[in-house]
């Protein structure tokens, strides 16, 4: 009996063994930050040094504090018959937990350099934008300097965010056809916050003291008051009616060969991602 048990446990063994080994295979070492679970690198292709990925993971851990956004750091040797922006998309939405912030992706299949953006990162890297980082980052991919070449990107895009958002950036589906403005949030200096205030206050006394005094009805007799004198109701019938609706549309037009994906200026051009996510992004071969 007790040899029967010890042999089911080493079936059982071997099974999560050979799952563990599926489900992270063999070469996969995903470096994560210490201080936050939104950063991390992962070397597939076997293209970086210890203090490259550390040095990475560096940048990333920066972007994350500033946005509070995630980013993932991917290189591969294998695409499994997708593109380098699919790859590196399925990637990022499986890892992701807030679907905002970027995938900075090194392909040696398809021989490409990419970095996929979502959510408010979108905004940030605009097509004319990435179009720049990607040509920046372009003489690190052709000499073979991987580690700077994922660098450049990111160190590009910390330059963006410090810069901030452009006014009038549009965010573009080109799937839908649909787009989406930057609204920044509003808000007032201190004086006008002071001012307010005043105004505020000025005002709610005036209101305090007038409804005071003619509750109180220090300017009548009590006894000349008469309800139906004080009380005054007028209804009116009024019918609304919704007459039309326009929804305005603007396309724009699409520039087949733009590494960022289309539009230019302030625009930054999106699509729906295989998840069903708005995914943007751009890059460049080598």
């Amino acid at each position: 009996m007790y040899k029967n048990n010890i042999a089911v446990c080493k079936v059982l063994a071997g099974i999560v063994l050979a799952a563990a080994l599926y489900t992270f295979p063999a070469g996969a070492d995903v470096l994560y930050s210490e201080n936050s679970a939104l950063v991390s690198v992962e070397d597939r292709a076997n293209l970086l040094s210890d203090s490259d990925e550390h040095k990475l993971l560096q940048l990333a851990e920066k972007l994350a504090d500033t946005t509070g956004m995630e980013f993932r750091v991917l290189t591969i040797d294998d695409a499994e018959g997708k593109t380098t922006a699919s790859y590196a998309e399925d990637y990022f939405e499986s890892m992701s937990k807030l679907f905002a912030g970027g995938c900075y992706i090194l392909d040696m299949e398809n021989r490409e350099y990419y970095v996929a953006t979502y959510g408010d990162l979108q905004y940030y890297l605009t097509d004319d934008r990435i179009d720049r980082m990607v040509d920046r980052a372009g003489d690190d991919a052709r000499s073979g300097d991987w580690a700077g070449t994922l660098s450049s990107m990111m160190s590009d895009t910390i330059s963006y965010i410090d810069e901030g958002i452009q006014d009038g950036t549009v965010i573009y589906n080109q799937d839908t056809g649909t787009y989406t403005y930057y609204e920044p949030p509003k808000s007032i200096s201190p004086f006008e916050a002071l001012m307010s205030g005043v105004v505020g206050l000025l005002g709610f006394c005036a209101m305090f003291f007038s409804n005071k005094r003619r509750y109180q009805m220090k300017d009548k007799d009590p006894n000349d008051y008469v309800e139906s004198d004080n009380v005054h109701l007028k209804l009116r019938a009024r019918n609304d009616r919704l007459i039309d609706k326009h929804v305005s549309r603007r396309l724009i037009p699409q520039d087949n060969d733009h590494k960022g994906g289309g539009g230019g200026g302030h625009t930054s051009t999106v699509h729906m991602s295989s998840g069903g996510h708005s995914a943007g992004g751009g890059g460049g071969h080598f």
